[in-house]
This record gives C-alpha cells, sequence and structure tokens, in this order.
C-alpha cells in the first residue's frame, strides 16, 4: 500500500467543555506578570491510552503562583493525583511540579474566549484518574533531580535499570589501531 489520504484522519479535534483523563507532561517556571511571584506554568496532556475525545491534544497554560492563598490549586491537584501523603514536603514549589509529572488525573475544561477571540481550555476542576494508566507518560523534566528534590514517593513505575557493557576499548594501550581494507565487511 502507497502514501494514501484518508479524510477521516485529519488531525485532533478541539477540546470541548468537559473532563478528561490527563496528566501533566510540562511546566515552566516564570514570575507571575502582575506581582512577579514565583509561578509554575503546567501544561497536561490528553491521555492517549484510553478511549476519549482529545486523546493526545494538549491543555496548556494553567498556572499556579507560589503565595499562600492560592496554595488551594496545588493541593487540589496533589491530592488527585494520590501519589501523596497529607502534609507532605516537597520543599519548594519547584521540586512540587518534578513530582507531578506524568500523574494521571482527571480534569474538568471549560473554554474561555481570550482578548483575540480563540477559545482555549482552562482547567476548573482536579479530580482522581478513574482509569490506571497502561504506559509510562512522555515528559519534559525541566531539570536533572538534585538530592533535595528526592522523595520516598514511588513513580507511575520503577525506572528500567541501564544495563552497561564492559568498554571494548578500555585499557587499551591508547595507540592507534591499523585495520587494513581487506578486514573491512564493506
Amino acid at each position: 500500500m502507497g502514501f494514501v489520504y484518508d479524510a477521516s484522519n485529519t488531525g485532533m479535534e478541539p477540546l470541548k467543555n468537559g473532563e478528561y483523563e490527563v496528566y501533566p507532561y510540562a511546566y515552566d517556571v516564570t514570575p507571575a506578570r502582575t506581582t512577579g511571584n514565583k509561578m509554575i506554568v503546567m501544561n497536561y496532556r490528553v491521555r492517549d491510552d484510553i478511549e476519549q475525545a482529545g486523546a493526545g491534544s494538549e491543555i496548556r497554560f494553567d498556572n499556579f503562583v507560589d503565595v499562600p492563598n492560592s496554595r488551594w490549586r496545588t493541593n487540589a491537584l496533589t491530592n488527585a493525583t494520590g501519589a501523596f501523603q497529607d502534609k507532605y514536603d516537597f520543599g519548594t514549589i519547584e521540586n512540587w511540579a518534578e513530582q507531578m509529572l506524568g500523574k494521571p488525573i482527571r480534569v474538568k475544561i471549560d473554554l474561555e474566549a481570550n482578548s483575540n477571540g480563540k477559545s482555549y481550555p482552562k482547567v476548573k476542576n482536579f479530580m482522581k484518574s478513574q482509569v490506571a494508566m497502561t504506559h509510562e507518560p512522555t515528559v519534559k523534566r525541566a531539570k536533572q533531580s538534585t538530592p533535595n528534590q528526592q522523595s520516598n514517593v514511588t513513580p507511575f513505575s520503577q525506572p528500567k535499570q541501564q544495563q552497561t557493557t564492559p568498554d571494548p576499548f578500555a585499557g587499551g594501550s591508547g595507540k592507534p589501531v591499523d585495520i587494513s581494507d581487506d578486514d573491512l565487511p564493506f
């Protein structure tokens, strides 16, 4: 079969008001525009490991400002993951964001119009996921973990152990190797 046009496969349909199974897949740390307070901008991916409208789509620009009056939103997202005990100390909002990546949750979104008249999904509520993940999600980590970011939380799945094979060139003399053209397979 060649390269075939399929009119039924022309991209993802736009998200509509409703509930979606998602996971946080990326975040950015930036100052809030009006106050300059530290802010996490979280992005979510609509899960494609289950049958649902908008699978693979993104819900972007969900803001979490690091001030006591807004802590309820970080608490709501953390609670929806079901992965942390009450009073768990993340240390910093960046560590919190890093720990949220890849955790399955359910969100309720409403479409809101911006100043250009375009609609975009806005997260209105966080809930526990109703469907277990079937594969490890792809996430964009902001940075490598440092010792103070380590936690006793079990991630979605344990990372696969990298197998190391011995370096066949280790312990060599460091001298150039002379190989004749007759020894090459091509």
